[in-house]
């Protein structure tokens, strides 16, 4: 009796221990803000990644989806270095974030700056974006062939209007023309603080092409200003860009996205990660956002911070190569 009682003691003990744990594992997850959430975007109003920080806003709080107030906070600038520099001045503070792209990548293979992907916690990748090559309604050019024919006849024809430097739309561009056989280091390229201000531009005839982002081509392609003559996606689009064809199918194999996703200061806690990683689940998964989407032809894809965080290590290496080949690695 007494060595059952003995074991039953033990048993007791242990499964009070578990319960503690479980307690503590629970609490935890039961991490919440308490103050207000703010969503920083390195882009002026109207841009994509600010579009992007005010659609999760809005279903954020029309869902009612957290218990406090968000804000978005616009810092442009600093080829997309001001906002990240915001979020590094909050760190381990699960209340600030910013709409990451791949500048978080290129900026440091670059020099441009010395933050690295892994100065903050991938939270989770929400979006992938492709660039679209746009001309005038008028241009004579009327496919990738076009395009890289006139460069070949005539290298100072053209030039072509970017949002920054090494950002996706400059590098699907480059790759692209060093595809085609042309040095994209002798490319003629005018950069613009947005792909908005770069469609006034190639509108107005002050420069011929733009490798820009889809939603910021969209209202010109769908009004007839302008005309898409290549995409850089993996396949071809749906609607109003159903004819227009990949570069794939023009026998360049090149195919880069302009992703969008949530980052967080260095130091968030695995609850707090896991918090913010089942709010933006919610987030996708409504018709809202669903609609978005379809809206601005944007490509939906959901990674959670660990996979995100695997994609970024791929995508480093890859991009490493293709700026080292562009020479403009410091």
């Amino acid at each position: 009796m007494k060595e059952t009682s003995g074991r039953t003691y033990w048993a007791l003990a242990l499964a009070g221990a578990l319960v503690l744990s479980a307690g503590t594992a629970w609490g935890q997850a039961a991490w919440r803000p308490d103050k207000p959430v703010e969503i920083v975007t390195s882009s002026a109003a109207g841009g994509s990644n600010d579009r992007v920080a005010r659609m999760i806003q809005k279903i954020m709080q029309e869902e009612k989806l957290v218990p406090v107030p968000v804000s978005v906070l616009n810092k442009p600038g600093g080829n997309q270095t001001l906002s990240r520099a915001y979020l590094q001045a909050h760190p381990a503070d699960a209340h600030y974030f910013d709409i990451g792209n791949p500048t978080l990548i290129s900026n440091h293979i670059m020099g441009i700056t010395p933050q690295h992907y892994s100065d903050f916690t991938a939270v989770a990748l929400l979006i992938n974006e492709y660039t679209v090559f746009t001309v005038r309604a008028d241009s004579p050019l009327h496919n990738a062939k076009d395009l890289i024919a006139r460069l070949k006849a005539d290298p100072e024809s053209m030039s072509f209007g970017v949002s920054n430097l090494g950002g996706t739309n400059h590098l699907t561009l480059s790759m692209a023309m060093k595809a085609g056989g042309i040095d994209p280091r002798k490319l003629k390229v005018v950069v613009f603080k947005t792909n908005a201000e770069s469609i006034t531009a190639v509108m107005g005839g002050h420069i011929q092409m733009v490798a820009g982002s889809m939603p910021s081509v969209i209202g010109q392609i769908k009004a007839g200003s302008v005309r898409a003559i290549a995409i850089g996606d993996t396949q071809r689009m749906t609607g109003v860009m159903a004819s227009v064809p990949t570069l794939r199918e023009q026998g360049i194999d090149v195919s880069l996205s302009n992703w969008r996703a949530v980052i967080g200061p260095k130091g968030l806690t695995p609850a707090q990660v896991g918090y913010w990683e089942n709010v933006l689940a919610r987030v996708v998964s409504t018709d809202e956002w669903k609609n978005e989407l379809d809206a601005q032809n944007w490509d939906g894809r959901f990674l959670r911070s660990r996979e995100f965080t695997q994609y970024m290590e791929k995508e480093y290496a890859a991009t490493k190569v293709i700026l080292t080949e562009l020479g403009m690695v410091k």
